[in-house]
């Protein structure tokens, strides 16, 4: 039996300005997004699913509690549905490495599309909420840089997988 999630979604006209369809755009939006939330409080972590007209937000708390290769799974499966144009994980996630520092807590905006460009941005943060450091550290796979370990992929993986995602609910529509 295929694992299943209960997870919160929320859908919204796509707004240009706030979801341009350049990939640069895009990610420096979704970072003073993340900035601007983070000011309220600490995030939780979303997926925003970009279409043409149409941004869904998906609460990936309960994904990312289940075990990585369900979560990975349930995550090429969201970014695999027909029509989706881009795939977004923003919010706060503990990273791993010789810059971390202890804890590893970073704002994260990590965008990929069905071609497998990527464009990752994050930035530490400290005990007290604030963010470290000047900028946000920016990678792209169009600058060669290899994707980050641990993320993405999602396209690829429901290629390969032919994963298909149902969506049930009160006021959502099954999607095949």
């Amino acid at each position: 039996m295929a694992p299943t999630f209960q997870l919160r979604i929320r859908r919204g006209p796509r707004s240009p300005e706030r979801f341009p369809r350049d990939e640069d755009a895009l990610g420096e939006s979704l970072v003073q997004a993340l900035s601007d939330a983070l000011e309220r409080g600490l995030p939780r972590p979303a997926m925003l699913l970009l279409r043409p007209g149409e941004v869904e937000q998906v609460d990936l708390l309960a994904v990312l509690r289940a075990p990585r290769p369900q979560a990975e799974r349930m995550l090429a499966a969201l970014a695999g549905q027909e029509g989706v144009e881009a795939a977004a994980l923003v919010g706060m996630l503990r990273v791993r490495g010789p810059a971390a520092p202890q804890g590893g807590l970073a704002a994260v905006v990590y965008a990929e599309w069905p071609d497998n460009r990527w464009w990752t941005a994050w930035r530490f943060v400290g005990p007290r909420r604030e963010l470290l450091g000047e900028e946000p550290m920016i990678r792209r796979a169009v600058d060669g840089w290899p994707r980050p370990g641990g993320i993405g992929g999602w396209f690829a993986r429901a290629r390969r997988t032919r994963v298909r995602l149902r969506l049930e609910g009160p006021s959502q529509p099954t999607v095949h």
